[in-house]
């Protein structure tokens, strides 16, 4: 019968390797460190820029909510369905009706029929509608054009039609706006005529 013995040295010729406790757990309190000091920097800076994002927004805020020089506290936009150029707003009417009687709605919508004081303004007007009223006429004096503000017309500063004024059977005291194959450019017209308009607004 064999009997055999178990020994806890090891073989000759072999090494056993015993663990270090020591060692091991050097290692491992190691290895941790720097992971968690780099995510910290990280999260760190993104708290940062997190912070750094709120100021900058507060920041702009406050100054957007600051009045400007003319005391305004926010821009100023034009009402619904109206056109903005400049400083203006512009209403084109759909109906037709006589100088007076557009007159009369321009200023129920707290506004009068448009001024035009630059041959840009008069460019960016034309081409709405084939013709409509405007706020000018020589109703006090033959050939003498005021505007709705009581100021000249400065005829050299502005277009006019081919021909116009004309005075066309003696009876064209109101000026309207043209936009008609080679007809394009201010216009006098009958007052009483049907006519569209244009209503100006400035914004304040």
């Amino acid at each position: 019968m064999a009997v055999f013995f178990h020994s806890n040295e090891a073989p000759i010729g072999e090494y056993q390797n015993f663990p270090k406790p020591e060692l091991e757990n050097a290692a491992t309190e190691k290895n941790p460190k720097p992971k968690l000091k780099h995510l910290s920097v990280v999260l760190l800076s993104f708290g940062l820029l997190c912070v750094l994002q709120g100021i900058l927004n507060i920041s702009l805020r406050l100054a957007l909510s600051q009045p400007t020089d003319k005391g305004e506290t926010e821009e100023e936009t034009c009402p619904q369905g109206w056109l903005m150029f400049g400083s203006s707003c512009y209403y084109i009417s759909s109906q037709r009706r006589s100088w007076d009687g557009s007159r009369q709605d321009c200023v129920q919508r707290d506004a009068d029929l448009v001024i035009i004081n630059s041959r840009q303004e008069q460019a960016f007007l034309t081409g709405f509608t084939m013709a409509a009223w405007v706020g000018m006429s020589d109703r006090e004096e033959e050939g003498t054009w005021i505007w709705v503000d009581g100021t000249p017309v400065n005829r050299d500063r502005l277009n006019w039609a081919r021909g116009q004024p004309d005075d066309s059977l003696g009876g064209e005291d109101c000026g309207d706006l043209r936009t008609m194959i080679d007809f394009i450019g201010l216009n006098d017209y009958n007052c009483s005529a049907r006519a569209q308009w244009i209503c100006e607004q400035t914004l304040r």
